[in-house]
């Protein structure tokens, strides 16, 4: 269902038409970016320093924000890999439920589909979590050892881009999801936010800041081929650098208190971030039913398909919004009771 055959896409310029259509690659490099960001500053804000990270907390935390929702989408996917429509099902001879789950569970479902080829969509998602979980193992500790984190970090930064550049001539899957670019995109945002805990910047720098992101990020977001043809897989700095700059220059705004968004208009997006991990792991489930309606469709009229882009959004975002009231959320507060508990007991021995 090509978003420029549709009638919103034949008016719009063909930068927006790409932007919507093939980029959601560059999302999850931003999304790295800024997961790497907002888990380092609230780390410091919790534990006081990197230095001081109490890594059973912070295993404890993250586990309560993962699993809860993995295990039940582990749980559906595998149900309707055999029992559901064709769409879900794995067809390919190397690949099987129980592989894939043991994939996931262990952090290496990127390196599965690179050995074993492309996944069910539903499942295919998961490659990027694998990534982000296997740098978060490793996180407390870098922060614990002392200064040689910040070294490792920029050499991660440093590296992302030569490992993609490296694999250029590789299957595409391999390009797709290697372990180190997106290392170096949380990186990336990791030491983004050691720089904020450490500086500070007047209003007009921060937005200086933000312009100066929004400009580096544009080169790899709506380039029509002029930069990658003479940059080629190193933009990917250039939108890794621009997110965190504009992440930088957001805090500080934040932090002068100075506006950073407008104040009406923008909650439904705001709440969408807050459910951006619920929407992840369940919005295939509407996606590829709604691609095979409009597929079976005879000669469906040039608008339907601007109609089922714009009904598929909400229902993700309130099926993830559901999805986080009834079980997320609760699971997570009962998950992070268990720091809570032990931190109690601890002060109760103390004393």
């Amino acid at each position: 269902m090509p978003f420029g055959q549709t009638l919103l896409g034949q008016h719009l310029p063909d930068f927006l038409v790409r932007l919507f259509s093939f980029d959601g690659g560059d999302a999850v490099v931003m999304f790295f970016v800024i997961s790497g960001f907002l888990i380092t500053r609230r780390c410091a804000e919790q534990f006081g320093s990197l230095k001081e990270i109490d890594w059973r907390a912070f295993y404890i935390h993250r586990a309560g924000r993962i699993i809860p929702c993995l295990l039940a989408l582990l749980a559906v996917s595998s149900f309707l890999a055999f029992y559901g429509p064709e769409v879900f099902h794995f067809w390919r001879p190397d690949q099987s439920v129980g592989g894939a789950v043991a994939s996931v569970l262990t952090f290496s479902f990127n390196w599965y589909e690179g050995r074993t080829g492309w996944a069910p969509a539903n499942w295919d998602v998961l490659w990027s979590l694998s990534i982000e979980e296997a740098f978060y193992f490793a996180f407390p500790l870098l922060c614990i050892i002392g200064p040689w984190p910040r070294c490792l970090l920029l050499l991660l930064v440093l590296i992302g881009p030569l490992d993609h550049h490296l694999l250029q001539h590789a299957a595409e899957i391999w390009q797709e999801k290697a372990y180190l670019p997106g290392f170096g995109a949380i990186a990336t945002g990791v030491l983004a936010a050691m720089l904020s805990w450490q500086v500070r910047l007047n209003a007009k720098l921060a937005r200086l800041s933000v312009l100066i992101g929004l400009t580096l990020a544009a080169i790899e977001l709506f380039d029509n081929g002029f930069f990658w043809r003479r940059l080629n897989d190193w933009t990917i700095w250039a939108l890794s650098f621009g997110t965190a700059a504009m992440l930088l220059g957001f805090d500080m705004l934040g932090r002068n208190r100075q506006p950073t968004a407008p104040r009406y208009g923008l909650g439904w997006l705001q709440q969408g971030g807050r459910l951006s991990y619920e929407i992840y792991l369940t919005h295939m489930f509407f996606v590829l039913p709604a691609v095979a309606i409009y597929q079976h469709l005879a000669n469906p009229p040039i608008w339907s398909g601007v109609l089922v882009y714009a009904c598929v959004p909400p229902l993700c975002w309130y099926a993830a919004a559901l999805l986080a009231r009834i079980w997320s959320r609760p699971m997570a507060r009962r998950i992070d009771g268990i720091i809570f508990t032990h931190q109690g007991t601890g002060k109760i021995q103390e004393s």
